[in-house]
């Protein structure tokens, strides 16, 4: 029964870390997409011709990335709760 259990245990942690691992993949993905389409944004975008508003696109840019990662993290903990 104690091997079973162990077993059972390995499997599981096994498991999570699999979702764990995953959802670290999911963000890199997601924030290079970002980043990508940002990026093109900024270079198509002609309006952009001094420095002021760049520093402004830059900024809702940081601003996207980090409610990317805490709606990411989010996830991640209720899968870990659910668990």
């Amino acid at each position: 029964k104690f091997v079973g259990d162990f077993k059972s245990l390995a499997n599981e942690a096994d498991a999570s870390l699999a979702k764990h691992n995953a959802l670290e993949l999911e963000i890199e993905r997601l924030l290079k997409a970002v980043v990508s389409r940002d990026i093109m944004i900024i270079m198509q975008n002609e309006s952009v011709v001094d420095t002021s508003d760049l520093q402004t696109e830059l900024e809702h840019m940081k601003e996207r990335f980090e409610n990317c990662i805490i709606k990411k993290e989010s996830e991640y903990a209720k899968l870990w709760n659910d668990w």
